[in-house]
């Protein structure tokens, strides 16, 4: 059964809201520090933003998505002694990819996502993140 154009907006609209509040929360942490995968799924289910463990990894992993698509963040290790994001030199897609199959195939597994998987802000995400503080 398909749902009326008016609660799949509404269902969307929520997606949305949800979406905007988990990027903004990404956004104001990485000016701090740099945020694992951990701190991701945290701040879902903090804030009640998605109800099923399916639903928070959609949700982290859209939001991840858009954060790099927007160039706001990028994905990779946890910085080494010279205090530098080391960013996965990958395309997109196979970004995404291994996060899905760190967070997803082995979310049972926390060993290999909760800190092996980090966003650091670009210079852009940076300016963004000031902007949101106000």
């Amino acid at each position: 059964m398909t749902q009326p154009d008016g609660a799949r907006s509404a269902e969307d609209q929520s997606a949305k809201t949800a979406q905007d509040r988990l990027c903004k929360e990404l956004l104001t942490s990485g000016l701090h520090d740099w945020v694992p995968l951990v701190e991701v799924i945290t701040a879902i289910a903090h804030y009640n933003l998605a109800d099923t463990l399916p639903a928070q990894q959609d949700l982290a992993l859209q939001t991840i998505r858009s954060l790099v698509e927007d160039g706001l963040m990028e994905i990779g290790d946890l910085p080494g002694p010279d205090g530098k994001f080391p960013a996965w030199n990958l395309q997109i897609d196979a970004a995404m990819e291994r996060v899905y199959d760190r967070f997803v195939r082995h979310y049972d597994d926390p060993t290999r996502w909760e800190f092996s998987i980090w966003l650091g802000l670009t210079d852009s995400g940076k300016r963004t993140a000031e902007a949101l503080k106000t």
